[in-house]
């Protein structure tokens, strides 16, 4: 072999190999690396005393432009939705996350109350906003809980107290977007919610995906009561909307018909410590009966029912997470924060 020819020869070595490392280098680069997010939450079943747990993080789990069901991001979610009860555990997970935060509340005369968190990330081309609404916190709220209507015949297609309470709320997101001159193209969101949170949470989800396109919101919600009386094709439109559902819970079959049933467990779980509530709840019971046009309530998006094999894994989780062995008679460990994330974890 003449010298060109071996000088050729070892200028094309060299330009493949620095091809192989720039190409892996590329590819390096596009990966976002997976983080641990370490955190606490206060669970209602236990005197809202602070358990500790882990879940991971990724930018990736909001790269794809699909509504396929994602279960990394689903317990991301769940551990936001147990840790925005306590400001500073919110604080410190979407901080971990590497988002902003913004803690706020709304609150009006008809007791449609709710805590909520707000921040952003720039994730690619686009800034993906996080919606973490927090689960009832007061007795008062319970009014807004069961409040379907505001009179006892022609009652809304979706549930008035979560309505309303939804509403408020997007006012302040709508803010907070103007604030940061985040515009529709640009933003994506991340939503999720436990129990009241999550009713919240799935309203809000299924506004914003008219608005910005399924494609764009990321919703999971943990123990979301029903909330709006239309069609199961109509729900099931919401591919991305994601209810993740213990059939043992209570909170998941509000609104009901059998409402004798449902204010034994409700009082059971000292929730209806008021006569103001049960008065309420026994009118939404009389509504529901005479009203035969009211279909059934439903939630927006796809339900994810505990299946018994789930709920034997989750069993075990709990009592790792807690300390206690799981009750499968507690309303209030069926309802908990540690069930739901006990049943993803698994």
């Amino acid at each position: 072999m003449n010298l060109k020819k071996i000088i050729t020869a070892s200028l094309v070595a060299v330009l493949s190999v620095t091809t192989v490392f720039s190409v892996g280098a590329c590819q390096a680069s596009a990966e976002s690396p997976k983080k641990t997010v370490d955190f606490s939450y206060p669970d209602g079943a236990f005197d809202h005393e602070e358990m500790n747990a882990s879940v991971v993080y990724s930018d990736n789990f909001f790269s794809k432009k699909d509504t396929k069901r994602n279960d990394s991001l689903a317990l991301l979610s769940v551990g936001a939705a147990d840790a925005v009860y306590n400001k500073d555990d919110i604080r410190d997970f979407l901080k971990t996350c590497g988002f902003t935060n913004k803690r706020d509340s709304v609150t009006d005369e008809n007791s449609d109350n709710l805590s909520f968190n707000l921040g952003k990330k720039k994730i690619g081309k686009k800034t993906v906003v996080a919606v973490i609404l927090q689960g009832t916190a007061s007795t008062d709220e319970w009014k807004s809980n069961i409040r379907l209507g505001d009179s006892l015949v022609n009652l809304p297609t979706v549930h008035a107290g979560f309505n309303a309470t939804e509403k408020e709320v997007h006012k302040k997101l709508n803010t907070f977007l103007k604030t940061n001159k985040l515009k529709k193209g640009s933003v994506a969101f991340w939503v999720t919610g436990h129990s009241r949170g999550a009713a919240v949470a799935n309203i809000m989800a299924k506004r914003l995906s008219d608005t910005y396109g399924k494609s764009n919101v990321y919703a999971y919600t943990f123990a979301s009561p029903k909330v709006v009386k239309v069609s199961t094709k109509t729900t099931k439109k919401y591919s991305n909307i994601f209810n993740y559902v213990n059939p043992d819970d209570v909170v998941t079959r509000i609104p009901t018909k059998d409402t004798k049933s449902l204010e034994d467990e409700l009082d059971r779980a000292g929730i209806l410590n008021e006569e103001k509530l049960k008065s309420g709840l026994n009118k939404i019971g009389l509504s529901l009966s005479v009203n035969l046009e009211l279909g059934t309530y439903r939630r927006f998006g796809t339900d994810i029912e505990m299946s018994s094999e789930d709920h034997s894994t989750m069993a075990e989780t709990f009592s790792d997470i807690t300390g206690v062995d799981f009750d499968e008679t507690s309303v209030a460990h069926n309802h908990c924060q540690s069930c739901y994330l006990s049943w993803l974890m698994g």
